[in-house]
């Protein structure tokens, strides 16, 4: 049984959280080193929570609740199976290089972890998009994304250099960050990861990689401690708002309110 959560909508707009998880698996209990097993860096820390007002538009959601430790949904299934934070699907290192494993996962657990965490995600998702392609004739992939250096910008968008998505596309979504005063940055380090790569098809699929940074709703003194990070709650709240206000710029429709319209989210 997948742990794949989906919010289906009549909409052509599909928001992606591949890396917003946290759950471990059981086996990674007595396998982490003591100090991973206390913290695991660069999670996409609260995203879920941040973006939560898209459960009142109509727009495609797709998400793990696992951690990108387990196994990186935005890795190619032809990158190193085990290996270097950066470029592998079932991570030996962290975001640090520092080695996590006490006692390293078999090749035989790798590849249950890519079939039983990876493969469910992508076949979700793309169900997802062949289903609104069918529907609409396009589709625009947003893959949202958290970030803490290496540049400063508040918001980094990613079309891998204007391969993935049309000019249009692309500037509407600058142009709506930047009046809601985002410092927002264009293809700077953060181009689009795999998803934003392999799905893009020319005047079909439109896909876009957002990077938020942490700065704006994590507490500063937070960021370069070794532990889980706690929300700035006032600055929390008003990104929240600021983000909505870019959806609503966007042209993306709230669901219907009337009597049974919001009941159930």
């Amino acid at each position: 049984m997948s742990d794949i959560k989906i919010k289906n909508e009549d909409s052509p707009y599909i928001f992606s959280f591949p890396h917003s998880g946290e759950l471990l698996t059981s086996e990674m209990e007595w396998q982490l080193t003591p100090k991973a097993w206390e913290f695991l860096p660069n999670t996409d820390w609260y995203l879920n929570e941040l973006y939560s007002f898209l459960k009142y538009y109509k727009v495609n959601m797709i998400s793990t609740p696992h951690s990108r430790y387990v196994v990186d949904v935005n890795r190619s299934l032809t990158a190193n199976k085990f290996g270097n934070y950066r470029d592998s699907i079932v991570y030996e290192t962290n975001s640090w290089d520092e080695e996590i494993y006490a006692l390293k996962p078999t090749s035989e657990e790798v590849e249950r972890r890519i079939e039983r965490y990876y493969k469910p995600y992508h076949e979700a998702l793309e169900a997802l998009i062949i289903e609104k392609v069918k529907k609409f004739g396009k589709v625009y992939l947003i893959d949202l994304h958290a970030f803490m250096g290496p540049i400063t910008a508040d918001v980094c968008l990613g079309n891998r250099n204007g391969t993935t998505c049309s000019n249009a596309f692309f500037t509407q979504i600058f142009d709506a960050f930047k009046s809601e005063n985002f410092d927002v940055v264009k293809n700077d380090v953060f181009i689009g990861g795999y998803i934003t790569q392999s799905y893009a098809v020319e005047e079909v699929v439109e896909s876009v990689q957002i990077e938020l940074g942490y700065s704006n709703y994590i507490e500063a003194s937070e960021l370069n401690v070794p532990k889980v990070p706690q929300k700035n709650t006032t600055l929390f709240y008003e990104t929240a708002d600021r983000l909505e206000r870019v959806i609503q710029a966007l042209g993306i429709e709230k669901k219907d309110k009337s009597l049974f319209g919001g009941m159930f989210g």
